[in-house]
Formats: C-alpha cells, structure tokens, sequence
C-alpha cells in the first residue's frame, strides 16, 4: 500500500526575481511559496521540511499544538494537499472496520476533507486544484479549519451519548 499523502517531491522553490529583478507576479510565484506567504499573513510559522512540503503548527486556546502540512505539486494547474495525522486511542473503537466505517461516513457527510486509515493514524486531508488566480488567503484557512473541525468531528463521533431528554414532557 502506498502512503495515501504521497504526490511526487520537488526541490525547494526560490523566489523569482523577474527581469527587473522585482518580485514576480503571484501567478508566476510558485503555489507552495504563496501558501506559505499566506501562512505567515496568518501569524503562523511555517518551514520546508525534507520531503518539500510546507510544514507548519496549529496552537489551541489551551496552547496545544497541531502539525499540519500541505503538499504541492507544482504544474500549468497545480495540486495541493493539506493534511495531518493523529494517532488513534481510546475510545476509538480498536476493530479496523468500524474505523473505516466511520471514516467512510465522515468523508461523505463532510465537504473537502477525506478521512482515511494508515496503520494506527488517521488521517485528514483537504485537495484542491490551484488556478493562477485562486484566492489562497480563503482556500488555505478554510482548508485548515475544515481539517482540524474533522479531526474533532471523528474522535467525538466515538464518545457515548448522554441521554438527552426529547423535549419538555406533559
């Protein structure tokens, strides 16, 4: 089985100065640097790490933090995938069915993110299609929270319900 965040890898990019050595169009910046612009206008921190990908933390109101990481794939169109990986626990269900089960339905309730198994990890991704003109300062926090707001969705989905009463009784 390959590893379902696998796109091809490619070299760091470096910035393109242009002919007056001016910054290049945003068209011509390549995806992966404008993301991580857009990421920096964000407050967060983001590096290349070794296989190319953007590499960056997600801190909680309680200080916790998120790795996430977003893959480009660079091209006329370019392919970018946002993702992260949480290790499973209790009180996730340890039969790799009912895992898969649930991650089927959540992918299908859900818009733009999969959920998928690999090993003990689940895993979360967001894809899209990059035109030259995509706005990323809407695409890349939409795609992050619509990540960490699976994540949530998955591991709540595994706690028991508290019987709630139907309404007001007669």
């Amino acid at each position: 089985m390959t590893d379902p965040t696998s796109l091809p890898n490619f070299m760091p990019s470096a910035p393109d100065a242009g002919p007056d050595g001016g910054q290049a169009p945003a068209s011509a910046t390549p995806v992966r640097d404008r993301i991580l612009e857009v990421l920096k206008g964000l407050g967060i921190e983001a590096s290349i790490d070794g296989d190319g990908d953007l590499e960056f933390a997600i801190v909680d109101d309680e200080g916790a933090s998120t790795t996430l990481f977003a893959r480009v794939a660079e091209g006329d169109l370019a392919l970018v995938r946002f993702f992260g990986q949480w290790q499973l626990a209790e009180p996730v269900s340890p039969d790799r069915n009912e895992r898969i089960a649930r991650c089927n339905d959540l992918t299908m309730q859900l818009n733009i993110v999969k959920l998928s198994l690999v090993q003990e990890s689940l895993v979360v991704s967001a894809e899209h299609v990059i035109t030259p003109n995509a706005d990323l300062e809407i695409l890349v926090p939409l795609s992050v929270n619509h990540i960490l707001q699976s994540v949530g969705f998955f591991f709540q989905s595994w706690l028991p319900v508290d019987d709630v009463p139907a309404g007001p009784t007669a």
